[in-house]
């Protein structure tokens, strides 16, 4: 399976940081699926490209790997949405780790999870499907990540913390040790977090002020 010739979903930044990553370790790239190619540079050279998500029926789920390579942001489930029709279609996901990345031989990685540059994900922990540890991050021993998270650049968790599914971190939040986050909950920029956060909040602000999401049926 890991030596798949892979498809990668979006054309933007998410998605061309993931093409650099697979492209340094050798890994063959057949496709790239994006109304258009919004990424700046030139990874995508030599790639052919498809402009529909049905083009992907155009190969067998058991000749190809796909890349989720549409970003996670707040408010936003398309990532999510893709990942869940191509499994049910019996495609799977492939797991992208960045070779600067750290991750210990005693944590379990989920299927069409991301772990980029220079991340570490240590002793005993696990990370949920199609979750993305974004550039520096650190998770530290023994945490539990759930199912389609985002934990953006620069965020740190302590020893065994639980993040529930459908979390978005943003960028240079910190997590102390013991806490739970709930599901389908924001972590705004820079929040430290002290106390363990509901299900459906909103949390911001360095001193971490929690707000209830008006509406989540999730």
């Amino acid at each position: 399976m890991k030596n798949k010739p892979l498809i990668i979903i979006g054309g933007g930044g998410h998605a061309a940081v993931l093409a650099e990553t697979l492209l340094k370790q050798n890994k063959k790239i057949v496709g790239v699926v994006a109304p258009e190619l919004i990424a700046v540079g030139n990874v995508f050279d030599n790639i052919e490209l498809f402009h529909n998500d049905d083009d992907i029926l155009k190969f067998n789920p058991q000749d190809v790997l796909l890349v989720n390579g549409i970003g996670s942001m707040p408010f936003n489930s398309l990532r999510e949405a893709i990942y869940n029709r191509f499994k049910k279609l019996g495609y799977e996901f492939a797991t992208v780790i960045a070779d600067s990345a750290i991750i210990s031989d005693y944590s379990v990685i989920g299927c069409g999870v991301q772990v980029m540059n220079n991340c570490v994900v240590n002793f005993g922990a696990a990370v949920g499907d199609n979750t993305i540890i974004n550039t520096s991050s650190s998770i530290d021993h023994d945490c539990t990540i759930g199912a389609h998270c985002h934990l953006a650049p620069g965020t740190t968790l302590s020893g065994q913390v639980v993040v529930e599914n459908n979390v978005h971190i943003a960028t240079g939040s910190n997590v102390i040790n013991n806490i739970t986050i709930g599901r389908n909950s924001i972590i705004g920029v820079g929040a430290n977090i002290t106390k363990s956060i509901p299900a459906n909040s909103i949390v911001y602000g360095a001193r971490a002020i929690v707000k209830g999401l008006e509406s989540n049926d999730s």
